[in-house]
């Protein structure tokens, strides 16, 4: 049986693996990766998603990046004995209540602690 500490490093791994085969640019998605705990710990939860999940739309490399790391975000928070257990983060983030949302602010922090190192160990750029 796999603690709870495992089962989010194992995740972020495979997260990290997967947007390293694809067509995301390592560098960005590393800084980005590095740069969301913080931007959560100072603005909240929502307002760090919300912002990755606009710049995500940008279709360009940059967007690419960002729109990962909320996928990968919401992908966690959603899956089942989550806080948004089958929802989208933002949705569940609007839907739900204030106990929800810092069982999730916390979750995410948790998660994005393994994406950073992950994506520091396994990822090419500065």
């Amino acid at each position: 049986m796999q603690t709870m500490e495992q089962k989010r490093a194992k995740y972020a791994l495979e997260q990290v693996e997967a947007a390293k085969q694809s067509n995301i640019r390592q560098k960005e998605y590393k800084s980005y990766a590095s740069s969301l705990p913080a931007m959560i710990q100072i603005n909240g939860l929502g307002q760090a998603a919300a912002f990755y999940r606009s710049k995500g739309a940008d279709n360009n490399e940059k967007g690419k990046a960002y729109m990962a790391l909320y996928n990968l975000l919401s992908g966690w928070l959603s899956k089942t004995g989550q806080p948004y257990e089958g929802l989208d983060l933002l949705t569940g983030i609007t839907k739900k209540n204030m106990h929800t949302y810092q069982l999730a602010q916390a979750e995410a922090l948790a998660l994005l602690n393994w994406v950073k190192k992950f994506a520091k160990a396994f990822m090419e750029g500065e």
